[in-house]
């Protein structure tokens, strides 16, 4: 009995032996690794410090870093500070970046400037408790991704095959906005190209019509714009001249192109009648988008104690 009882706990230990080995099999695929980043802001260590005494100057500045893959034009990107109230004056509430804020690249860092909303900023109200509010610096501008890949056009053979994850570490360049699957599938002479549009950064993205000033201005009537183009993109495809992509068009209408609305979080189909040849076909994906971020940080104002 007991050797019996012995035979099996054998069988079940290469068991497990097994299904471990094959497990391993499956997951030998690395995944792709996005760069989900834009422009990055950060509050200038002591500009504002976390405690303001009375009669004390208040800078306020903003490091705002570009960590990605699209150049930020001279004037293109908008900056507000919010939260500020009636606590402290000299203090500007919107700008502009001054100069070209360069993207990443592989020879070099990317480009950043100083944002500063206030130099000289003044508290303005009178305590006898130590007082805290928070301000918020948000951003909003331009930016673009570019996906490149390569599908197989045609039933596939020795040349290429129509089946796998078409997406590879560095098919995007460095942005929020990225394409996380492209897959093909083929249903008699129908070749169908699928690819996945995600938000991978920890931003908000609007559509490239969207007015930041009244947008952050609080104005009714953008807000309820951009409620109906929510997530919304411009998207530029470049492939194969025959293949028809689902899109919207500017009033939201569906169409079939390769150029219009896209929404993020969804799938875009592509659909092609193919013949017996079989040939790859690079396949390059262009995103135009604005997006936003934002950073916060306390400030503690001291009364005078004199």
């Amino acid at each position: 009995m007991k050797s019996i009882s012995t035979y099996f706990l054998v069988i079940i230990f290469a068991a497990v032996l097994v299904m471990g080995a094959t497990q391993q099999g499956c997951s030998s695929t690395p995944s792709a690794i996005f760069n989900s980043t834009a422009l990055t802001m950060a509050f200038v260590d002591q500009a504002p410090p976390s405690q303001v005494n009375p009669g004390v100057p208040v800078p306020i500045y903003v490091k705002v870093e570009n960590s990605g893959g699209y150049d930020i034009a001279t004037g293109s990107a908008k900056f507000y500070l919010s939260g500020v109230g009636t606590n402290l004056r000299n203090v500007n509430e919107v700008l502009t970046n001054q100069n070209l804020i360069a993207k990443k690249t592989a020879q070099q860092g990317g480009g950043y400037e100083i944002i500063k909303f206030a130099e000289q900023g003044e508290q303005t109200v009178s305590i006898t408790n130590p007082f805290t509010f928070s301000i918020t610096a948000d951003s909003c501008y331009n930016y673009a991704t570019s996906t490149q890949a390569t599908i197989c056009i045609g039933p596939g053979s020795s040349v290429c095959s129509i089946t796998g994850e078409k997406i590879q570490a560095g098919s995007n360049t460095d942005g929020p906005i990225q394409v996380t699957s492209l897959t093909e599938l083929l249903q008699g002479n129908q070749l169908f190209v699928s690819f996945k549009i995600e938000n991978k950064g920890n931003g908000n993205v609007y559509f490239t019509d969207t007015d930041c000033d009244k947008l952050f201005g609080q104005d009714s009537n953008e807000k309820f714009k951009q409620q109906m183009k929510k997530g919304f993109i411009e998207i530029a495809i470049e492939t194969d001249p025959s293949l028809r992509c689902n899109l919207l068009s500017p009033d939201g209408s569906s169409i079939t192109a390769v150029n219009g609305m896209a929404q993020v979080g969804y799938k875009v189909t592509c659909t092609k009648t193919i013949g017996s040849e079989t040939a790859s076909s690079p396949i390059t994906i262009n995103m135009v988008y604005k997006y936003s971020s934002s950073t916060s940080k306390s400030i503690t104002l001291l009364p005078s104690y004199a």
